[in-house]
């Protein structure tokens, strides 16, 4: 009787980490939808239709790198799902006009999670995840540059998430929660940057691919405000996933992102 007892309690205390997790992404997912709401900037699209860009992406890279890769993936998708339901009321939505921008951040869940770790064993084989991160990359930098070359700036942001994302094949960051000063806030701001042009890559290809946008207009007038949202969600979301990582780093749950992101296996 007290040896089940001992087995009942070791699940218990196995699971709560997991039901952590769970609440950790239902809560993203909900932060998410919720600053849908709010504009950040405006997005020109073809024709003259113009669609509302939110605070959302601050959260976009924290799903990978609070939760991992699937999680992240799962949770972002569902936050991307959340957020196209309560905006159907706006019709500027860019969630409507690109219907791939529902995406996002689940695309930014999975790859931001998978350059935690020099390697990610997914089905049993173990996968270089900075690697796989840097082909999505390139194919996304390839799809734009076929098309548009005579804007071919554009894609710089994802040029630069894509030499940091190779450089972290070779060495992880090691997140310090005790590091004094504005720098501690900083220390994940790879892991955001790249994070946040993950999430903007399914809009840049919705806008290539499905509005055919004209590579003026994404050299010269989306270019800047990308820079803009982009560079903003980067350091906002480095800061938010700081004090997460510092506030919960004696918890089970949060063991495993810190333990990811100094990891050099």
């Amino acid at each position: 009787m007290i040896e089940s007892t001992t087995e009942q309690d070791m699940v218990l205390i196995e699971g709560r980490p997991e039901t952590i997790r769970i609440v950790v992404g239902v809560v993203l997912a909900a932060l998410y939808a919720v600053l849908a709401l709010l504009p950040m900037s405006t997005f020109l699209g073809a024709g003259g239709i113009t669609s509302i860009l939110s605070f959302a992406v601050i959260i976009a890279p924290l799903f990978g790198l609070l939760l991992g890769p699937t999680r992240g993936f799962v949770f972002g998708l569902i936050g991307g799902l959340l957020a196209y339901i309560v905006t159907l009321s706006f019709g500027t939505s860019v969630y409507i006009i690109l219907p791939l921008t529902i995406l996002g951040p689940a695309v930014a869940g999975l790859f931001t999670g998978l350059v935690m770790k020099r390697s990610t064993k997914i089905g049993g084989v173990r996968l270089p995840g900075p690697i796989l991160t840097a082909l999505f990359l390139a194919a996304i930098i390839v799809l734009y540059e076929i098309p548009n070359y005579s804007a071919w700036w554009f894609m710089t942001p994802y040029m630069l998430a894509f030499v940091i994302v190779l450089l972290l094949q070779v060495r992880s960051i090691e997140f310090n929660p005790d590091r004094q000063g504005h720098l501690r806030y900083l220390q994940l701001l790879p892991y955001t940057f790249i994070g946040a042009m993950l999430d903007h890559s399914m809009m840049a290809m919705g806008s290539v691919y499905l509005l055919a946008l004209e590579p003026a207009v994404f050299g010269f007038v989306v270019f800047p405000l990308m820079l803009l949202e982009r560079g903003l969600a980067a350091i906002v979301g480095a800061i938010v996933a700081s004090v997460v990582l510092g506030a919960f780093r004696n918890e089970v749950w949060i063991e495993t992102q810190i333990s990811s992101v100094e990891s050099s296996v």
